[in-house]
């Protein structure tokens, strides 16, 4: 057991803590080692004690700032994440990165408990745009995000502080790795090493590397098997790129990963050691308690499964970036004093918000030049659909201490007798199957739901919103509040808003027998009557045993919504979702399609007026195909805060024109999307790099009022691999607006013996030109960006050949190219004599998973069944005739790989290794067959005819020690 009594205090160790100019390790080293086992211990929870005979104070969990400061009362609210990704803005990142972390010290100044380390930005790619939580991240591109987010934190750091000033917050990058789905424990992502590498890594390299990001959080999903607070790829790969980075877990990760949850361990003992093992630092779990984590830690180092070397080393992380902010540089001046409490959610802060709003709009199209509106030729405009008199607010958003819906601003800019609005949603009774109608009490601030016989107006017509997937919520006429189910059960008609982490105000209209049944998600029960008064209640747990009804439409919304938009000279339709309904934190999205309600209004509009624009505001792409073929002007933003409707109502009537571009494809329909689960995006053909699929609107599109004109130059046309690309790119304003512009230059291989991306960013930049002027902006673009990885070596290499350059408008819509030659020496055949190979590094698949191969850190490939199979590009067979590999299968009976030359199915099959089964999980064999060798390289192709796992193999001669593992 180690020891615990307390060492007598260091002389130096107040120095220590108070002295910035000593040394950093000198002055972690001291602390760490004048602290008792315990209390190191209580370091390594989210809320750390003080420890007070040290002058250590309480330190408590991050904050989370995603666009702005959550939680707290008062903060500048900044479009979503996936709003800001719209903007193709590193210059405006930055300057908002800055403005949360000058809020953020003020805010820790007068209340400590509010957190320096900031939990943000999210950096996973948005690969799928099903995922609940899409609207967290900037983008699709690894190239965007990661400029995205390396300007955010840098902001958030004071990137550009003098040397020796602390950070001005401590940036955790959201969450490590794959992490793009909300089954979470239940489906594990499949991440070969090149996806990882040339994917999902780099946003966290890019940060990493800048030295803008502090810690990291792991995130609560499976890669390959292994959840991610276990991931040997903390210490192998985020500590090989800065051993100081502080790894933290999500809310109650490590607890998830005992038997009881999601059992991958039997017990907290095995888990909690194996995450410190694998390099985690701070348990975010049980709240504020932090006795199940230290007892747990404590039994673990009495048993051997730790050593207090592994807490002195996650304690010192943790230390070090604690000083790295001057939280114990007592006698220096205050870091950022000058700040004070007027920054916070202040007059400037305001403005920068404002900016951000209209860049994140993106011009999806506009026929015969519907926009920008003249708003002193129209006599009257209709606001239709149910996003126009409303700002909604996701999990992570601040409070709005103000803000104009875009209703509101329209009417600010046409005034109040030009404007006309309904919210396009049917009206309805309700009827109960006895003949009462549903009816709402206490009519101001509401009340319970009743079933009356009596007739009462307003206080029984309910509207209808439509947010698709069968869920609506429903909005009483009488005092326009909705209905919402209260923890007894009881219906009452009191919310302002659909909100709250349960959002209790959905609904469900069930049919049933010649009506309906109301089932509430939130309770999960179906509405019942309850007592001689009738009320509803959600409190049926069977539809048999829930009250019928049938809805009597009193007025459509479509209908309503073409005959305001037939008496306007221009309609502008607000649609799109709700941030907290039918995909969030923990609840993915059940489809990509506007809810039919909104697309019925948005379509009747269109039909009844030639001069109808749509705007969609929403956290993710919509497929919506027949609104991108009849609007005649259709805009997309993100819900952006309280700035949202004066920025949208500016973009209308041309006081600004828009040049935001769309950070994520849209695709046509969600089919085009395969497998929410298939991480492979390789194989699968996903995102705009790797997808042959027309999109709805292809990644990088976005409309302007101007026109341009573009040329493209390189500086050189061939290079060798230690060179950077150097180009230029000329931008011309050829129309009459005053535009910005989002330059784009992607790049793509032409004579790769890999599959590699059709087309991939390689540079952008958001420019303003004038009208009639021209801008010329030179880019350079390190070598590395062409690399691909080379899963022999590991690490990336560069492929000598053609390279073409391109810019665009978009990914799809290119103007300019110009092709350049890499000079370099051919990649050999590949080797898979000299070493043992893991089957987890192949070139491609087919129906295979990645999984564990030991508890870990190992990776093996399983087979799911027959006609599975990995392939190796280019092997060299020359003189070899043995393949030995270790393989298992838990299934009874025997299964075996055929080792094929070329095709996986008809190829020269070169032998058999049959595998045995009846094994356990982790229970490898190693076995070996001949192969009928031959002198020309091969795709080698491993094919099951069964179930099994493969971890490695190597191929060898008969009689040569190397033939085995």
């Amino acid at each position: 057991m180690p020891n615990a009594d307390a060492p007598d205090p260091m002389p130096a160790l107040e120095d220590a803590l108070r002295d910035p100019s000593l040394p950093l390790d000198e002055r972690v080293a001291k602390l760490v080692g004048s602290m008792t086992l315990p209390e190191k211990l209580t370091q390594m929870h989210g809320c750390a004690e003080p420890v007070e005979r040290l002058g250590l104070p309480a330190h408590v969990p991050g904050i989370e700032i995603l666009h702005g400061i959550a939680h707290v009362p008062r903060a500048t609210v900044f479009p979503q994440a996936i709003g800001l990704g719209a903007t193709w803005n590193t210059g405006l990142l930055q300057r908002i990165g800055t403005a949360i972390g000058d809020e953020v010290r003020v805010l820790h100044r007068a209340d400590p408990t509010v957190s320096l380390n900031t939990w943000g930005p999210v950096v996973n790619l948005l690969r799928d745009p099903r995922w609940g939580r899409n609207e967290e991240g900037y983008s699709e591109c690894p190239v965007l995000t990661s400029s995205l987010a390396t300007a955010m934190c840098t902001g958030l750091t004071d990137g550009d502080r003098p040397a020796g000033q602390p950070l001005k917050t401590a940036p955790t990058l959201k969450a490590f790795v794959g992490y793009n789905y909300e089954a979470r424990g239940a489906v594990t992502a499949n991440i070969r090493p090149r996806v990882l590498r040339e994917y999902e890594l780099r946003p966290f390299e890019a940060a990493i590397k800048g030295g803008v990001a502090a810690s990291v959080m792991l995130g609560y999903n499976r890669v390959n098997g292994r959840p991610c607070c276990v991931s040997p790829y903390v210490n192998d790969i985020l500590r090989a790129w800065d051993p100081d980075l502080v790894v933290l877990s999500d809310a109650w990760a490590p607890t998830f990963l005992a038997m009881e949850h999601e059992g991958y361990f039997p017990d907290r003992l095995a888990a909690y050691s194996a995450a410190v093992k694998a390099g985690l630092d701070i348990f975010i779990d049980q709240d504020r308690d932090n006795s199940i984590i230290v007892r747990t830690l404590e039994r673990a180092l009495a048993a051997g499964t730790l050593d207090e070397s592994d807490i002195d080393a996650a304690v010192a992380r943790v230390l070090r970036m604690r000083f790295s902010l001057g939280e114990f540089d007592l006698d220096a001046p205050e870091p950022y004093g000058d700040l004070d409490d007027s920054c916070v959610d202040g007059l400037e802060h305001r403005a920068l918000a404002a900016e951000a709003a209209r860049e994140a709009i993106v011009l999806l199209r506009n026929s015969s030049r519907t926009l920008p509106l003249d708003k002193d030729r129209l006599g009257s405009v209709a606001i239709i659909g149910p996003l126009a008199d409303v700002l909604y607010r996701d999990w992570y958003t601040g409070p709005h201490a103000y803000g104009d819906s875009p209703l509101a601003a329209l009417r600010a800019v046409f005034g109040e007798d030009r404007v006309v609005h309904t919210p396009g949603a049917d009206r309805v009774r309700i009827r109960h199957r006895d003949g009462g109608l549903v009816s709402v009490r206490g009519i101001a601030d509401g009340g319970v739901l009743t079933v009356d016989d009596e007739k009462r107006g307003a206080a029984q017509i309910f509207e209808v919103f439509d947010w698709g997937a069968g869920i609506v919520t429903l909005r009483s006429t009488a005092n326009g509040k909705f209905l919402s189910a209260h923890e007894d059960g009881l219906l009452h008609n009191d919310q302002a808003q659909p909100g709250g982490w349960s959002v209790a105000e959905r609904f469900s209209l069930v049919p049933r027998r010649d009506g309906c049944v109301l089932w509430n998600p939130t309770a999960e029960r179906f509405v019942t009557l309850v007592g001689s008064g009738r009320r509803l209640a959600a409190l049926a747990a069977e539809p048999d045993q829930a009250a019928e009804f049938t809805v009597e439409v009193v007025a459509r919304g479509a209908d309503e919504a073409a005959r305001v938009a037939a008496d306007a000279d221009a309609a502008i339709v607000f649609v799109g979702n709700h941030p907290l309904i039918n995909g969030r934190e923990a609840e993915d999205r059940p489809d990509m399609l506007l809810a039919p309600g909104q697309e019925a209004a948005a379509l009747a509009a269109i039909g009844a007026n030639p001069s109808t624009v749509v705007v969609l505001v929403s956290g993710y792409p919509m497929t919506v195909p027949a609104l991108a073929e009849t609007a005649p002007a259709l805009l997309w933003t993100s819900h952006a805060g309280p700035e949202l409707g004066s920025a949208i109502a500016d973009t209308l009537v041309g006081r600004y024109a828009p040049a935001g571009r769309v950070p994520q494809t849209w695709p046509r329909q969600e089919e085009d999307l395969g497998d929410r689960y298939d991480f492979d995006i390789i194989g699968s053909r996903k995102t705009y790099l790797y997808s042959d699929r027309e999109p709805l609107f292809p990644f990088g599109h976005g409309l302007t009022y101007s026109e341009f004109w573009y040329d493209l130059r390189l500086d050189r046309p061939v290079l060798c691999e230690e060179d950077d690309v150097g180009l230029r790119a000329t931008v011309t304003n050829v129309g009459e607006v005053d535009s910005d512009e989002v330059v784009q230059v992607y790049w793509r291989a032409l004579d790769s013996r890999h599959e590699r991306p059709l087309r991939q960013l390689g540079a952008f930049r958001r420019i303003h030109v004038p009208a009639g002027h021209t801008r010329t902006r030179r880019f350079r673009i390190p070598m590395r960006e062409l690399a691909m990885w080379d899963a022999v070596d590991e690490e990336f290499v560069v492929e000598p050949g053609r390279y073409e350059f391109l810019l665009g408008r978009s990914s799809a819509d290119i103007v300019d190219g110009a092709v350049l030659t890499v000079r370099g020496r051919p990649r050999p055949a590949r080797d898979l004599a000299a070493a043992p190979a893991r089957a987890i590094d192949f070139d491609s698949c087919h129906a295979v998973e990645l999984t564990d191969a030991d508890i870990v850190s190992a990776e093996a490939v399983a087979a799911v069944g027959a006609g599975s199979w990995i392939c190796f590009r280019d092997v060299a067979m020359e003189g070899l005739n043995t393949l030995t590999a270790e393989v298992c299968r838990t299934d009874p009976g025997w299964a075996a790989l055929e080792i094929r030359a070329d095709d996986p199915v008809t190829g020269r099959l070169l032998g058999v290794l049959p595998v045995v089964g009846g094994g356990g999980r982790y229970d490898w064999t190693t076995t070996s067959c001949a192969l009928t060798g031959g002198v020309e390289p091969v795709d080698l192709f491993l094919t099951a005819t069964g179930p099994l796992r493969v971890h490695r193999f190597r191929l060898g001669r008969v009689g040569a020690s190397a033939c085995g593992l």
